[in-house]
């Protein structure tokens, strides 16, 4: 089929980038009613003083290290923005959280240098929705207990490999290897 006008190439190309760009993205949420929520500036040190905005800034928050476990699953999310919400009209302004969960049930990084987008999507709530709430989030990359894997899921991931010079926790302190995986998640 030939058209006279040479539309045809034109038309058959733009649809195809169309094609294109929906088998790509069209599983992305696009959503019109975005809000933005507070300007945060970053927090600096001077000593042993935290500032904020050039004034100085007394930490008052708590610890919830679950969030990022509880928003892999989207029918558990309100408990994660009911605990936000809670904290902030307690005037509550930080909350340690894990952003990290490591070769077990839902985990973030499943092996070294692999991870579950899943539950990076999860993570991001976390933080989209500490931003609405005024919420500043110390996000803690590593356990020093066993659930969560924390260090013990590296030096496990070593000693699997072969890799790792001792199979104490300790070694993730030391050992080059297990230090490697762990900058290599962090980076």
């Amino acid at each position: 089929m030939v058209t006279r006008n040479g539309m045809l190439y034109p038309i058959l190309g733009f649809a195809s980038c169309v094609a294109f760009l929906y088998m790509s993205f069209g599983d992305l949420k696009l959503s019109a009613n975005f809000t933005k929520g507070p300007r945060f500036s970053f927090v600096e040190r001077n000593g042993t003083q935290f500032f904020l905005n050039g004034k100085p800034l007394y930490v008052n928050g708590w610890n919830s290290y679950w969030l990022m476990a509880h928003s892999v699953d989207e029918s558990s999310r309100p408990k994660v923005s009911a605990m936000l919400q809670a904290g902030a009209k307690m005037g509550l302004t930080v909350c340690r959280t894990w952003a990290f969960n490591d070769g077990g049930y839902n985990a973030l990084q499943i092996s070294p240098g692999q991870f579950d987008e899943r539950v990076f999507k999860a993570l991001d709530y976390v933080i989209a929705e500490a931003r609405q709430q005024g919420i500043r989030l110390l996000l803690s990359l590593v356990n020093n207990l066993q659930p969560y894997g924390g260090k013990t899921q590296y030096v496990n991931w070593a000693w699997q490999e072969g890799v790792g010079l001792s199979s104490s926790n300790d070694s993730f302190f030391f050992d080059p290897s297990i230090r490697k995986y762990f900058k290599n998640y962090v980076l």
